[in-house]
């Protein structure tokens, strides 16, 4: 049945899953920005140093790539739905135990564990987003996927900024273990992917039993998308987190600002990539990944060259929040990541090559931090401002090494190798792929 102008509504499921997805990365960057308040009053309570400091921020980055990789994998094997309730559930549980931690060695390792609980849920939930959303509307339905970070980022300012100094990093942290009952409501409510369900079935009948079929990770095809998914997310992530990791440090010790002052130049940040991932959600469908892709970055370019150059003469003035607002719009180009990274993976491979790629793409700015930590109390904030804007011009250029699958159904982009093997007919829309544009209730 051909797709038709009302296929682009989603059903009540399509939405649930969508939400249960956007919820749980909500809680990503909610975790990641609040972080970057908290580590103030905990490096007072444990009396840190400012090495101490940068590695407690970077072991989590690296807790979010390990779990990437590991969610991602079972997201593959066990089932889309089932395992981002895991995840979630993991990250509120390690929250909640942290309020406790009597020691930075207790503190730091129940970051780590909540953090690997983070970093399935991304790669997970846009897995099956891309497979339950109309075609023609995935860079849109996955743009605002992405857009749950920026919610979570706006909240983590609030909390940091307004409740953390009125009630201290414990009951922030307490406070924050909500995610627990989210997982509860997803088991509920949010569908199971059909597109992986119809892939695991075709999978079992050639395999003869249920199993991985392991040669998928060895294709080349597989490997070079990994690596060109994986190398894009670490520009992108180094750039932002070399500029952001430790913004509100900055602004609090070295501009001395409040909590509250730092706190609104957080809330502007998350605004600006809101606007920017739903400009590119809508241009992603309409005007394809890769140019959406390149606008963006570019734009972050031009704002981060301009907001580095009067950043040392204008840093107190309202007017240094234009460039700022620029340049992150901008860095809304990672809203595009969610629905292009989905394109370069068939379904049995898709959760772990997306959740991988971003995950230790990101995972990689470990480095970010420690390089902020040694430069900025130099040199000041400057040179990691023009670093970010090189770096997103960079960003700008490899986009073309991906292919597009703008207004394509999900299975069709890249074709599972096992359809192809047994089906030349494999890569039109069937009645088991939400995303051809067929109703699916």
């Amino acid at each position: 049945m051909a797709a038709t102008p009302q296929d682009d509504r989603m059903t009540r499921p399509q939405l649930m899953g969508w939400f249960s997805a956007f919820t749980g990365w909500l809680f990503d960057y909610y975790e990641i920005a609040l972080l970057t308040f908290l580590v103030v009053p905990i490096t007072q309570t444990f009396g840190l140093t400012s090495s101490q400091t940068a590695h407690f921020i970077s072991v989590q980055l690296l807790g979010i790539a390990l779990g990437g990789v590991i969610f991602g994998f079972l997201g593959d094997r066990y089932g889309r739905q089932k395992i981002l309730v895991v995840t979630i559930a993991m990250y509120g549980v390690f929250t909640l135990a942290r309020a406790f931690a009597p020691n930075y060695t207790t503190l730091m390792l129940l970051t780590v564990l909540a953090a690997v609980g983070l970093g399935g849920e991304y790669g997970v939930g846009q897995a099956l987003v891309s497979e339950l959303v109309p075609a023609s509307r995935r860079g849109w339905w996955s743009a605002m996927l992405y857009n749950g970070g920026m919610v979570g980022l706006a909240l983590a300012a609030v909390v940091g900024g307004y409740l953390l100094p009125a009630v201290g990093w414990r009951w922030v942290f307490a406070i924050s273990c909500a995610p627990i009952l989210l997982a509860f409501i997803v088991r509920k409510t949010a569908p199971e992917s059909e597109v992986w369900e119809a892939a695991l079935d075709a999978e079992r009948k050639q395999l003869g039993r249920p199993g991985t079929d392991w040669s998928l990770f060895a294709k080349r095809s597989f490997l070079v998308a990994l690596l060109l998914c994986t190398v894009s997310a670490a520009i992108e992530f180094f750039a932002y987190y070399g500029v952001s990791a430790f913004l509100p440090t900055y602004l609090i010790e070295k501009q001395g600002l409040s909590f509250g002052h730092a706190a609104w130049w957080i809330m502007v940040e998350a605004l600006a990539i809101f606007i920017g991932v739903m400009i590119g959600g809508y241009t992603a469908d309409r005007w394809g990944r890769r140019v959406t892709w390149t606008y963006l970055s570019l734009v972050a370019t031009v704002g981060g060259v301009v907001l580095a150059y009067f950043w040392n003469s204008a840093a107190q003035t309202l007017w240094i929040l234009v460039p700022f607002f620029v340049f992150y719009l901008g860095t809304g180009v990672v809203g595009v990541f969610g629905s292009l990274f989905s394109e370069q993976f068939p379904t049995r491979t898709r959760s772990v090559g997306v959740s991988t790629s971003l995950q230790v793409g990101r995972g990689l700015s470990y480095f970010p931090p420690l390089i902020a930590a040694a430069v900025y109390p130099v040199h000041g904030y400057q040179p990691l401002i023009y670093g970010g804007a090189v770096l997103y011009l960079l960003l700008a250029a490899i986009v073309w090494l991906f292919k597009d699958g703008s207004g394509e159904p999900i299975t069709a982009v890249v074709p599972d190798p096992v359809e192809l093997g047994t089906a030349p007919a494999a890569t039109q829309p069937s009645a088991s792929d939400p995303s051809s544009g067929q109703v699916v209730r």
